[in-house]
């Protein structure tokens, strides 16, 4: 299929007046010599997130503002952005994030053009947190250009985390259920959807700023209010993808249930260190350091 475009950037915003000139100057200073269009799905804000835009529109024709009259939900405004997006690759970015690099999106769709196997890509990002301005950068270094994961990688464990990293193939977002926009969906399904369409290609290079906020629904919630979160929606995920992926969605709900019944005694600094290490490392990469970690070193991380 041929395609009026090479990228459509969608930034997706609400009540983001005091991030979204950032996250807009990102996209901007974008060097690229394809072509590239902006669609700005802007979900009813009631603060002057929609006049910031405007502004820019004024000065960059290539901005294109969906209309809407009334609050769609995160679900039906991602469907209806992804919807108007007419390039070959759609790049995301929440109006709270921003990009660091203005290369990201020539370096994401060289990959992709390269490695068409690959239905998705995404690089490595630094996590800002905004109440104490600690910037944290997402631990999973590699020596090589890139490394490709599988879904059952992406089910065991959201290395991913968010969608202001991520690069599409727009053909396989035409493809997906309608139903998908049933579920109130988040970045780990619809990258689970995705990856059913192919691999997906991480890049180790830091090119974005995921922004996590104190005040947050997420952020608010104690650990075992997450980890049931997280486990209700394995099983509705699960049951999506009419248990094809059983024994990895299981795997990781185990992990979980574990993690719960671990928190009843107060850990130990070995321990905190082992959970650590395991909460951001991959499972795939953990297996990976098993198997040229010394054995004395794997004893004492068992204790």
């Amino acid at each position: 299929m041929k395609y009026p475009l090479k990228v459509s950037v969608l930034i997706v915003t609400y009540n983001h007046e005091k991030y979204i000139k950032e996250a807009l100057e990102s996209i901007i200073m974008q060097r690229h010599d394809f072509s590239q269009e902006i669609i700005v799905a802007d979900d009813c804000s009631s603060d002057n997130t929609l006049e910031i835009i405007e502004e820019f529109a004024e000065k960059h024709e290539n901005i294109k503002i969906l209309p809407t009259t009334n609050n769609l939900g995160i679900t039906k405004n991602y469907k209806r952005g992804f919807a108007a997006c007419s390039g070959e690759y759609i790049a995301v970015l929440e109006g709270d994030d921003y990009w660091t690099s203005p290369h990201k999106i020539s370096t994401m769709v060289k990959f992709l053009d390269d490695n068409r196997g690959c239905a998705l890509a995404f690089n490595r990002f630094i996590v800002a947190e905004t109440d104490s301005k600690r910037f944290n950068i997402q631990p999973w270094p590699i020596r090589e250009k890139f490394q490709l994961i599988t879904i059952s990688d992406l089910i065991q464990d959201n290395m991913i985390g968010n969608f202001s990293t991520c690069v599409y193939r727009n053909e396989n977002i035409k493809n997906i259920d309608p139903s998908l926009y049933d579920f109130k969906v988040y970045d780990w399904m619809f990258n689970m959807v995705n990856a059913q369409f192919g691999l997906i290609g991480y890049i180790p290079e830091v090119m974005s700023v995921y922004r996590l906020h104190p005040n947050g629904t997420w952020t608010q919630k104690t650990e075992i209010e997450k980890i049931n979160d997280i486990i209700t929606s394995i099983d509705e995920y699960n049951k999506y993808f009419n248990y094809i992926y059983d024994n990895d969605f299981q795997a990781h709900k185990n992990r979980l249930l574990g993690r719960i019944s671990e928190g009843n005694t107060p850990p130990t600094s070995k321990q905190k260190l082992k959970q650590l290490i395991i909460s951001f490392t991959p499972p795939f990469i953990l297996s990976i350091v098993k198997l040229i970690m010394p054995p004395k070193v794997i004893e004492i991380f068992k204790k």
